[in-house]
């Protein structure tokens, strides 16, 4: 097998691997979405080291995919930040540019998806800090003061004492 070709094999496994842990990862953030919707905070814990276990695996998958493009690169003689996958969907020989397209358009969808996925569990997050917030207040009879304030997109939100630091990170 010629250098260049596995390069490009290499590269295109690299790819495989890292879609399937970006759909692992996207999983992961469903399920808590759905126990946050579900009001399971039990699970919430278990949940949310699953999905930074998902974020490591995607780390470990960068950097072999980083190798993989750099040897690529050397083949081609390129600067590796020159290969993005628009670029190798417009240099490579088929299959793999055929592959290459195929993973840009899937990558994409996946990123719409865990923005979305993500968004919405901030959402239910906030939703159940009030709600602890509320239960702690009713518990003590002390009414925590609400800080009314804006948040980055401009809606009007509560940041009452308990949980506020939660909710800024969030």
């Amino acid at each position: 097998m010629d250098a260049e070709r596995a390069a490009l094999e290499r590269l295109a496994e690299r790819l495989w691997d890292e879609r399937r842990i970006v759909t692992l990862l996207l999983y992961r953030l469903t399920v808590s979405r759905l126990l946050l919707a579900a009001d399971e905070r039990r699970f919430a814990p278990e949940a949310l080291r699953e999905v930074d276990q998902a974020v490591d695996l995607l780390r470990q998958g960068e950097l072999e995919r980083d190798l993989a493009l750099r040897d690529l690169a050397e083949v081609w003689q390129v600067s590796p930040d020159e290969l993005l996958l628009p670029e190798l969907v417009a240099r490579a020989p088929e299959p793999y540019a055929h592959s290459f397209r195929d993973h840009l358009e899937a990558f994409g969808q996946l990123a719409e998806e865990i923005d979305d996925v993500t968004a919405e569990n901030r959402t239910l997050a906030n939703t159940q800090l009030d709600h602890v917030s509320d239960s702690i207040d009713a518990l003590t009879g002390v009414p925590r003061e609400r800080n009314l304030t804006y948040d980055a997109q401009g809606r009007f939100e509560g940041a009452g004492a308990v949980g506020g630091r939660l909710r800024r990170a969030l």
